[in-house]
């Protein structure tokens, strides 16, 4: 069963220089080309993240988005047997027809706009598909999720109003993962195509900030929204310092999440490569053990594909 993945940081990895060129391909990290291809991996968002600037030796933003730009075109042309850039829908069909994987590509915190709404059409003309509005801290587009209660309840900026409505018209997905509940609530009125928590879990279970309440998982379905389900152990664990994430725990969140807002909204967001502990679920062939624990719940097979690409497959359709 194939699967599309809508969050990894793998790319990081290209922001430092002893990186080969090749390490996409095969690497000791939770994501590279063989083990996707291992797992019939049908998509793979990469996430552009920008980190903060203490964490870029130097470099601008610019200069280091360029360097995870170039890590994975040039790994993609390496390997022109295994996987192709993908900007739509119709891309990723005819990859698939061809035996090929799809690599999609994203940015984790919208500060690369800079405020700027050419930024938007210039980013979508390189090949950007989505966007997650905020990280953590303030930007153009708003502010992030936070245990202050004032900031977890400001919204989007003018700024963002206006940009997440140019997102629809462009073909680019609004993704509200990491963004503060008054952000959240803005996306859900301003936008008028179905947007996505890429990667994120459930409050009611794991009362992280990071993690959506109920009220927010049924105004996702209500949109044509879907959620990605984060394996990251503070987000599905009993508590937000629990280090296990364990299948058991994924497969709750899951089951929640089904129980709130429908089959139709659950997805895969792994943030493989952005997290750390004890990950029952620690590369992309072991997505298997989900689905086993999932039929033995009593998911049917119909539903085990809408988690695993079929979801994914209408935001694809829908936005792009």
């Amino acid at each position: 069963m194939h699967y599309i993945d809508f969050h990894c940081d793998t790319l990081l990895m290209f922001g430092k220089p002893e990186t080969s060129p090749d390490a996409l391909y095969q690497n000791d990290l939770s994501v590279d080309f063989l083990r996707m291809k291992k797992a019939d991996c049908g998509a793979q968002f990469f996430a552009t993240f920008m980190p903060q600037p203490e964490w870029m030796n130097g470099m601008s933003d610019e200069e280091f988005r360029q360097k995870l730009y170039a890590g994975l075109m040039g790994a993609i042309t390496r390997h022109p047997d295994m996987i192709a850039f993908a900007k739509n829908y119709q891309d990723y069909e005819k990859n698939r027809e061809k035996g090929l994987m799809s690599a999609f590509l994203t940015f984790e915190d919208g500060r690369m706009i800079d405020w700027k709404f050419d930024n938007l059409q210039k980013y979508y003309t390189l090949g950007y598909r989505l966007i997650t509005l905020t990280w953590n801290f303030a930007n153009c587009f708003g502010y992030p999720n936070s245990q202050d209660p004032e900031v977890m309840e400001k919204g989007l900026t003018s700024f963002g109003k206006e940009a997440v409505q140019q997102m629809n018209q462009l073909g680019i997905i609004v993704d509200v993962s990491h963004l503060s509940d008054g952000g959240f609530w803005d996306v859900v009125e301003i936008s008028r195509k179905p947007f996505i928590a890429s990667h994120s879990c459930c409050r009611s279970l794991t009362p992280h900030t990071r993690n959506l309440t109920d009220p927010m998982i049924r105004a996702i379905a209500e949109k044509g929204g879907i959620v990605g389900i984060n394996f990251a152990p503070e987000f599905v664990g009993y508590g937000i310092h629990d280090r296990l994430s364990s299948v058991k725990r994924i497969c709750d969140h899951i089951q929640h999440m089904v129980k709130v807002g429908g089959m139709d909204i659950i997805a895969l967001g792994s943030d493989f490569d952005g997290i750390s502990g004890e990950l029952e679920v620690a590369s992309p062939p072991d997505f298997a053990k989900l689905y086993s624990e999932l039929l033995r719940r009593g998911f049917s097979d119909n539903d085990i594909e809408k988690i695993s690409h079929a979801n994914a497959e209408r935001i694809l359709r829908e936005v792009l």
